[in-house]
């Protein structure tokens, strides 16, 4: 009887734990259509509004959440890839597991781009990204590179820099 009592604990926990990541997968997907709502692009008249999704981890949570949705009157438009290269017209580009030198090529890539880069990847405002997403005191928070977004003519509404950790490059 103890024995299966430990086992059934351990499943339980297991499960649990699952919860906990798959609804922070679920949470960040909708963070980043709220940014989204925060963000006004210059010069840009498309009927779309494009978002990409390096390396996906989150299933179809994004197809679930935006299909049939707009966000700021554009219909929302997602795209999947896993390769730099297609990396197209894009508004919003969220990047999943990817390791420094993807991360440095994906900035390159995108350098020149009016496009809002967002990951959950540890250190990744400070190292050139636009939007981090990450936990603190089991909070989702966010830290925004106001130099990245200044550089690339996207403007970001006060009310949101309001409650952000704003970060700025060294350089």
């Amino acid at each position: 009887m103890s024995r299966l009592l430990k086992y059934f604990f351990v499943i339980l926990l297991f499960h649990n734990s699952l919860n906990s990541y798959e609804l922070e997968d679920k949470l960040q997907v909708i963070i980043t259509g709220k940014i989204a709502k925060f963000i006004s692009w210059n010069d840009d008249d498309s009927k779309e509004l494009v978002i990409t999704i390096f390396n996906n981890k989150f299933g179809n949570y994004f197809d679930e959440l935006y299909q049939d949705k707009k966000i700021k009157g554009k219909n929302v438009v997602i795209n999947y890839i896993d390769k730099i290269e297609q990396i197209k017209n894009t508004h919003i580009l969220y990047i999943c597991n990817s390791d420094f030198n993807t991360l440095n090529n994906i900035f390159n890539h995108t350098k020149d781009k009016k496009i809002v880069t967002i990951s959950d990847i540890r250190g990744f405002a400070q190292k050139g990204g636009m939007v981090q997403i990450y936990q603190k005191n089991q909070k989702l928070k966010l830290k925004i590179n106001l130099d990245v977004a200044n550089k690339k003519d996207i403007n970001i509404k006060s009310s949101l820099l309001r409650i952000v950790d704003i970060v700025r490059d060294n350089k």
